[in-house]
């Protein structure tokens, strides 16, 4: 059985190895290699794997960190066949591509937005409840109590970015990715998918729902851990940074409002 993994370059285009080959998609091509016409592959421990044809020809393809490019090369290696078909590059298929914007886009899931104005709807109440108890009991004695939830809030962002944020180093220096499916949805709109490791152990993680097939990329150190997976669809880092910057404001008001008791006279 074929170790189904994915090559994510930093260009965005990806090797694909399954039962049917290797396939290397990139914006405006793909190109299909049969097992047969593949000679050997290999990494020198960096970021890139190496693929040589039958007839000599040469293949290089960006594998993202130096763990998903020794994977890669092992699972492809076992997978090749005790003969070789000598027709190399003539039997490679090329296929151009419709370009990014004519795909379809996503439609956009009415509840996020619900859900933001709901958001800026409690936000704002209880911008006014703080106001009104300054107003009517003393920022001396309502102001530690009052802060202590902005300050809640925002060291729970702060620490949900920093998480994301190392998970996605993690991921880039040592993560493999793998096809994912999805396996169900949950009533507040989260999705699971699974996955097969390159050890054949089955995997779940959870995530927002980005399609019936998606791409997981994990820990290979703590494969079982569903909290060190990425599936595609997410801007990982991005998020991270929305995170971290959207506890900026809670804390510094929040510690700010704590100390007016002893800053006012």
């Amino acid at each position: 059985m074929v170790s189904t993994q994915i090559l994510i370059g930093g260009d965005g285009a990806e090797t694909v190895l399954d039962e049917g080959g290797l396939r290397i998609v990139d914006s405006r091509t793909r190109v299909e290699i049969p097992f047969a016409v593949i000679q050997e592959a290999w990494t020198d421990g960096g970021h890139h794997v190496e693929i040589v044809l039958s007839d000599s020809a040469m293949h290089r393809v960006d594998a993202g960190n130096p763990t998903a490019a020794t994977t890669f090369v092992a699972a492809l290696t076992a997978a090749l066949p005790a003969q070789r078909d000598p027709a190399g590059s003539a039997r490679i298929t090329v296929t151009q591509l419709a370009l990014p914007e004519d795909a379809e886009k996503p439609a956009t899931d009415p509840k996020y937005p619900r859900r933001i104005v709901i958001l800026i709807a409690l936000a704002a109440a209880y911008l006014g409840y703080v106001i009104w108890v300054a107003v009517g009991q003393g920022a001396k004695v309502i102001a530690p109590i009052v802060a202590s939830v902005p300050i809640a809030f925002g060291l729970g962002m702060m620490l949900v970015g920093g998480q994301r944020t190392l998970l996605h180093f993690v991921l880039k220096r040592r993560g493999i990715s793998v096809p994912a499916t999805l396996d169900f949805k949950t009533t507040d709109g989260a999705a699971w998918y699974k996955f097969t490791d390159v050890d054949g152990a089955e995997r779940t993680a959870r995530s927002k729902h980005v399609g019936p097939v998606a791409r997981a990329t994990y820990d290979p150190e703590n494969p079982a851990d569903q909290l060190a997976v990425e599936i595609s669809g997410m801007r990982h880092l991005f998020w991270a940074g929305i995170w971290i910057l959207g506890s900026l404001p809670l804390l510094v008001g929040g510690i700010a409002f704590a100390l007016t008791p002893f800053t006012i006279d």
